[in-house]
Order: structure tokens, then C-alpha cells, then sequence
């Protein structure tokens, strides 16, 4: 029996060697094939790009880098802005952490200078997530042990907070054994794990939901198109996201110390790069404030931009504007991106990264003001 325990001993730790092996060899983004698809377009010419916005699809379907770098270098042209999106649907942060980490890795990072990361749900997994590649690919010995920890913070109810981080690990040891990965692994090696629209017609990792569905009609977004876009739902999640804003607005009590102390080092070891990093909650995620919007408090106003309040942002929750319950649709994502582009530079300003916007001289103002008959 002894023999036999062993032997199964000596077969796992040569099964697991081969395996890291093999995970060696293929880039980070090979669990996911969109992201895969973004970092290998990406990679044709990194030099090229000086802004990377990483995200869900909050990232994903609703800043344009286009539209975006156009509306930067109108007001700071000096900036040469040219940005690429890394918004990944269902991304998780410490995920987008875990991008931005292996995004810095790959050689010289003297091309970049300015970092977006967009907050979404921090740790959950259920067992419906189980045995997903996208679900595990990212996973590493260098943050299994604080999304274990992260996950036992913001988790409600002993189950949870013990179930939750235990599906991490088993999921950690899944990835580490290549369970079921196979297929994945042979089509990365041959050059298939790609899927060339979700890089957007642009080739800079924006593709609206609304192109999407044009693209791949038999898909399932003509579902939440018509089925989670009707007035009622609309307003019960903005009055939801209303009532959580209210709430939680001024909350400065923050349970989930891990994930913050990991965002603010991203802030710090960026900064000593000279990359300036910005931090972003987006609009109508709903829930989810209850644990983002506590989060979001703690980082420096500098680094931060926030549209979690539905009354300040008005037009981002118009049926016309919207696909679905928390995403814009192309007429939105135009909305959003001239907004965000406006704020992303206001936060340069106060990290002083550039110059303030110039003021118009008060004889100008007069004599603008002096052309329609207003006194100032």
C-alpha cells in the first residue's frame, strides 16, 4: 500500500511538472480567446501605444480608443495619446490586475505612460463558473492566496466566506493540472484560439454591442437587446443603483483590505514607472456598489473617476442610450467616452501630469459677453 501511495505521489509530481511546462510555454492569454485575440493583435506593434484601458465590458463596450485619443489630443495634442482597449466580458478585477501585471512584463514598457482600469466584481465565483478555462486561466502562485483572502473579506455568511475562497483553490488546482484543457492547449500551439471580430473593425479592441449583434445575428444578444431593455427594468436598476449611491456614498469603511492594498500598490509601482493610473466604476452595476463604491472611496481622488451616482449622469440611463440593463449601445458609448476622455484629463491635471487647461482672458470673456448684451 505504502509502495502504491508512492508511486500516485510520483506520478502527480510528474504529471504537474509536464503540465507548468506546458503553461510555460503558451502566453497569459491563452485561457481566453478574445483577450488572446486583443494581445496578439496587440503585440504586432506595442510601441505604437502609449494608453491601455483594461477592463470588463464595461471597458469593452463603451470606450471607443478612437473616439477617445481623438478627444485628448484635441485639447493636448502634445500627449501623442494612442490607446488600445483590453476590456474582457465578465473580467474580474484582480483578472485586470493580473493583465496589467503580464501586459508591463512583456519587454520594454518605455511606451507606456498611462493606465484605465475599470472596477467590477472582485472575487466571486460560483459553481456555475466551475471548469471554465476563462474562469482559470489566470490564476498564478503569486495571487491564488490573496483572492483566497479577498474573497473571505467581502463575502456575506460563513458558507460563503469559506465555500467561495475554497472554489478558488480547487479552481487553482484545476488550471495547475490542465484538467479538461487539453483541446485549449493543442489550439493555442496551432494558431486557432482566436476569434478576429472581437478586436472591432477598428483593430483597437472597441466592439460596441450593438455591432455585435449585427455581426453574429444568431447570437444571444438580440435576447437581452429586446428582453432587458424594457422601461421597467430600466428604472428599477436605476432607482437600485440610486438607493446604493445614497447609501453608500460617503462610505468609508471598506471590508475587503486586500483588494485595496493590491490597487494601491498597482497606483505606487506604477508611479515609480512614471505610468499614471487611473481607477474607474462605471455606471448601473447595480449590486455590486454595495462592496465597489466602499472600495472606490479609498483611492486617491487623482486616481479615480467614478459614474456610479445615475442622477449625475442622466443620459446613461435613457432607454436610447442603453442595450440592455447596465450596457450602452454605440449611441451611448459615444456619450460615455467624450465624458470619460474630459475626466481622464482632469485627473492628469491633478496628478500634474500636464498643465491645467488655459482659462480665457477676462477681455475676451467681455467681449463675448458684450456681443450678446450680458453683463458679466
Amino acid at each position: 500500500m505504502k509502495k502504491l501511495i508512492l508511486r500516485i505521489g510520483l506520478l502527480l509530481v510528474i504529471v504537474f511538472a509536464i503540465c507548468q511546462l506546458i503553461l510555460m510555454s503558451m502566453p497569459f492569454s491563452w485561457g481566453n480567446t478574445r483577450l488572446n485575440t486583443k494581445y496578439t493583435t496587440y503585440s504586432e506593434n506595442p510601441e505604437q501605444y502609449n494608453t491601455l484601458l483594461i477592463g470588463a465590458s464595461t471597458t469593452y463596450r463603451h470606450i471607443d480608443p478612437k473616439q477617445f485619443d481623438a478627444a485628448v489630443n484635441a485639447q493636448y495634442p502634445d500627449l501623442h495619446i494612442k490607446s488600445f482597449n483590453f476590456g474582457i466580458p465578465a473580467n474580474r478585477t484582480p483578472q485586470s490586475m493580473y493583465m496589467l501585471e503580464n501586459l508591463l512584463k512583456e519587454g520594454n514598457t518605455d511606451h507606456i505612460k498611462y493606465v484605465v482600469i475599470d472596477l467590477s466584481e472582485l472575487t466571486k465565483m460560483g459553481a456555475d463558473n466551475l471548469h471554465k478555462k476563462e474562469m482559470l486561466y489566470w490564476y498564478n502562485w503569486g495571487n491564488i492566496g490573496d483572492v483566497m483572502k479577498a474573497s473571505y473579506e467581502s463575502e456575506k455568511g460563513t458558507a460563503n466566506k469559506f465555500g467561495v475562497p475554497f472554489l478558488h483553490a480547487f479552481s487553482f488546482g484545476e488550471k495547475s493540472f490542465l484538467v479538461g484543457m487539453g483541446p485549449s492547449v493543442i489550439m493555442q500551439h496551432a494558431g486557432l484560439n482566436i476569434e478576429p471580430l472581437s478586436v472591432g473593425p477598428d483593430k483597437n479592441g472597441f466592439y460596441s454591442l450593438d455591432q455585435e449583434m449585427h455581426d453574429d445575428p444568431e447570437g444571444d444578444l438580440a435576447i437581452r437587446y429586446n428582453d432587458l431593455r424594457t422601461q421597467d427594468t430600466i428604472d428599477f436598476r436605476t432607482q437600485r443603483c440610486q438607493m446604493l449611491y445614497d447609501k453608500f456614498k460617503d462610505a468609508k469603511k471598506n471590508p475587503n483590505k486586500t483588494m485595496e492594498a493590491d490597487l494601491l500598490k498597482i497606483i505606487k509601482d506604477c508611479e515609480k514607472q512614471d505610468i499614471s493610473v487611473v481607477i474607474m466604476l462605471s455606471q448601473r452595476l447595480g449590486d455590486r456598489y454595495e462592496y465597489l463604491i466602499p472600495l472606490y472611496n479609498r483611492i486617491p481622488e487623482k486616481n479615480r473617476i467614478g459614474f456610479q451616482n445615475p442622477s449625475a449622469y442622466p443620459m446613461f440611463n435613457e432607454r436610447e442610450n442603453l442595450f440592455d440593463l447596465a450596457h450602452l449601445n454605440s449611441s451611448g458609448a459615444k456619450l460615455f467616452t467624450d465624458i470619460f476622455a474630459d475626466q481622464w484629463i482632469d485627473r492628469l491635471i491633478m496628478q500634474g501630469k500636464i498643465a491645467p487647461r488655459p482659462v480665457a482672458p477676462l477681455n475676451s470673456l467681455q467681449q463675448t459677453n458684450s456681443g450678446t448684451g450680458d453683463a458679466l
